[in-house]
Formats: structure tokens, C-alpha cells, sequence
């Protein structure tokens, strides 16, 4: 239950115990509900980037204000590549194109041409001031990428990101305890003409749960090191949340301490100069297995409006790499406008637009939305 559901409640409670306790002439002495979380914010000495430790809730954490939400600006992509079929996991940039990751590029069926798809940003931006403006897409050849033969139980590809002429993806499989995440390394040809794949290079990912259908699906890149994320890191589990540290010729080099997190993270942007990106911070309220009684960052900094009316939860998390570690940035989480109807949106890519927006795209619920997020700070 939502933490703003329950205040909601216990208001009504109160109010019947006061109206009866008025018709018997007596006296109610009110008292403020105590709420707990396995683990409350503590900034660091520089103020700005918070760990998690063990601590009751702050206790003033039911007055928070709602947030400011803005809606999401759907963009126009040909009809040909918005079936929910394809399923996108991923945006990653290229120069200055935009690059969709279907989580099969073959098709599930592996049925068709195995293809990315490219946008220039120049396109973004005119869609931008124009959404009825319908995108121009381009095909971008991907060889290697049916990897059935290489990978038992392969499941498609959930993240991706370039850096100069290579590309990173990571790979989903049910060939673990159940699932079995995977790395591999391509190279780019030409100015984005075609992607290869080096079968060769994949490397193990090994999940931290055995929960189904759970792997790696987000990545990011900052001073010469891939930082692969997995999707669950609330505190939930039996232990910390830690992501794995590759350098950029896919040799592990360590695990580093990650933030916790309720929900979902679905994927990353790349990292800044400073070390800092974003991840999308996703629920949908069906995965009853993720649901809290308390979260988190609602406790710490309020929600936005249509989330304390809904479940779903839509959200943009700020995170830096510093000191061997990735801690969150103190500040309030940025949620997006929800749907009507807890009508939820399974967010699987997000990049940032230059510093205008983020631009985000959905896998196949409730269909494929590449959308506009504008940032308001």
C-alpha cells in the first residue's frame, strides 16, 4: 500500500473515533502514525549524493509535497516498426543518432531482417516542436544477433550503448537458475551502415535472485569502464545491491556498491564528465513481488500527483559513480505524468536530449511509445 493510500485511511479512522468519542462526550488524544523503512537517507559530507543505512523513517516524511508532473510528448514513428512486437529494450546514441533496440531484432519468430533502427537527432528535434511530424527511421543491419546457437534459452537483448565505434549490449536468457544475463562487444561499420556482433566476446552475467524473468537491463559507460546494472536492487533481497564493472575489453574487474533502490531499473543513461546519470525507476502493479509498503523516496520527498492516486510508478533517478561506488544524488526523483485508469508504461530505453529532455520509448505495454520528457529544473 501506497504510503499516501494509507495516510488517506487512517484520516477517515480518526474522523469516525471523533465523532463517536463527541457523542460520548469524551476526549481522543490524536497521535501520529509511525511509519518505518528498512532503510532511511543519509547525505554525505558533501551534501549531495546519499547512502542508505539502517534508520527509522524521517518522522515529518507524511507532509510532503506533491511534485510537479509534466506529461510525456509522444513522437510519431512509422507504422512499420510501432507493433508491440518489437518489444524495444533499449536507446543508446550513435553521434547524432538516436538508436532503437528492439529485444529481438529478428522478431520472435526470427521471421524478418535483423535490424536496429536509427532517428537523427535534427528529426528529433523538429518532432519535437511539431509531434504531428511523423519521424523518418532508418534500417540499421545487425549481424550476429540470432545467438540461439550460442546461447541456450536466449531471450533478446535488454541494454545498449556505444562508445566510439563499438557497441555494448547485454542479453537476456532463461539458461541459469532461471535466468542467465550475458555481455557481448560489436563493431560499428561505417557511419552506422551496419552493426557486427563478436559471438566471441560474450561474457557470463550472473543474476543476483532467482527471481524469473530478471537479468541486466541497463548499462552505463564513465572513465573507460562499463557499469552493468540489475534490474531489481531494493533491499528486499539477501543482499546489497552491488553493480559489475567491465573495462571496455569486457574483462570483469570488480563489483561496486549500488544504491537500493524500490522497483525496477530498466535503463541508464550514459554517464556525465562528473560521473552522474539517470536510470528509470519503473513498477507496475501486477509484479507483486516488488511491492512495498513503504518507499523509499516517496518517504524522503513526496510523490507527484497522479502517482498518489495511482500504482504505477514512472520515474527518473539521478545517480553518480564516485569513490569506487555509484550513490544517489540527493534530490527529489523526477516522475512523469501518469496514464488514466493505473494504466501503466513499461519504460525500457531513456537517453538525455542535449539538456532539454530525456527521450524514452516503452516495450510492448501498452504499445511502443518513443516519447519526450522535457526537464523542468
Amino acid at each position: 500500500m501506497k504510503p499516501v493510500k494509507f495516510i488517506k485511511q487512517l484520516a477517515v479512522s480518526i474522523l469516525i473515533l471523533s465523532l463517536i468519542a463527541c457523542s460520548n462526550n469524551s476526549i481522543l488524544i490524536s497521535t501520529e502514525p509511525t511509519q518505518t523503512i528498512e532503510g532511511s537517507i543519509e547525505p554525505t559530507a558533501a551534501g549531495n549524493v546519499v547512502e542508505v543505512v539502517g534508520a527509522e523513517a524521517p518522522a515529518d516524511t507524511i507532509s510532503q509535497p506533491l511534485l510537479e508532473e509534466v506529461e510525456v510528448v509522444s513522437l510519431k514513428i512509422p507504422e512499420n516498426i510501432q507493433a508491440a512486437s518489437f518489444e524495444y529494450s533499449g536507446l543508446a546514441w550513435f553521434g547524432e543518432h538516436l538508436v532503437l533496440l528492439p529485444q529481438f531484432p529478428q522478431g520472435k519468430d526470427f521471421s524478418r531482417e535483423a535490424n536496429l533502427f536509427a532517428i537523427a537527432k535534427e528529426d528529433l528535434l523538429r518532432a519535437i516542436e511539431n509531434p504531428d511530424l511523423e519521424l523518418p527511421v532508418r534500417e540499421v543491419p545487425i549481424l550476429n544477433s540470432d545467438l540461439r546457437n550460442v546461447i541456450k534459452g536466449f531471450e533478446g537483448f535488454e541494454s545498449i550503448l556505444f562508445v566510439d565505434k563499438e557497441v555494448y549490449l547485454t542479453i537476456e536468457s532463461r539458461a541459469g537458475n532461471p535466468m542467465m544475463g550475458y555481455l557481448i562487444r560489436g563493431e560499428v561499420q561505417g557511419g552506422l551502415e551496419s552493426i557486427t556482433l563478436d559471438p566471441e566476446s560474450l561474457v557470463e552475467l550472473v543474476p543476483f535472485s532467482s527471481v524469473r524473468n530478471a537479468t541486466f537491463e541497463a548499462m552505463t559507460y564513465w572513465n573507460g569502464n562499463l557499469y552493468v546494472i540489475y534490474e531489481h536492487n531494493s533491499m528486499q533481497g539477501d543482499r546489497m545491491p552491488v553493480a559489475y564493472q567491465f573495462n571496455l575489453d569486457l574483462e570483469f574487474e570488480r563489483e561496486i556498491p549500488f544504491p537500493s533502490i524500490d522497483y525496477r531499473v530498466t535503463d541508464a543513461t550514459i554517464s556525465d564528465a562528473s560521473g552522474k546519470f539517470w536510470v528509470m525507476n519503473y513498477f507496475f502493479f501486477g509484479d507483486t513481488h516488488l511491492a512495498v509498503d513503504q518507499d523509499a523516496l516517496v518517504l524522503e520527498y513526496g510523490e507527484g500527483k497522479t502517482h498518489a492516486n495511482n500504482e504505477p510508478v514512472e520515474r527518473l533517478v539521478e545517480l553518480q559513480i564516485e569513490d569506487g561506488k555509484i550513490s544517489r544524488v540527493d534530490q527529489a526523483p523526477i516522475y512523469l505524468q501518469l496514464l488514466d485508469d493505473d494504466i501503466a508504461r513499461n519504460w525500457e530505453g531513456i537517453v538525455l536530449l542535449d539538456d532539454l529532455g530525456f527521450l524514452l520509448i516503452t516495450d510492448s505495454f501498452p504499445g511502443s511509445i518513443l516519447g519526450f520528457y522535457p526537464i523542468l529544473r
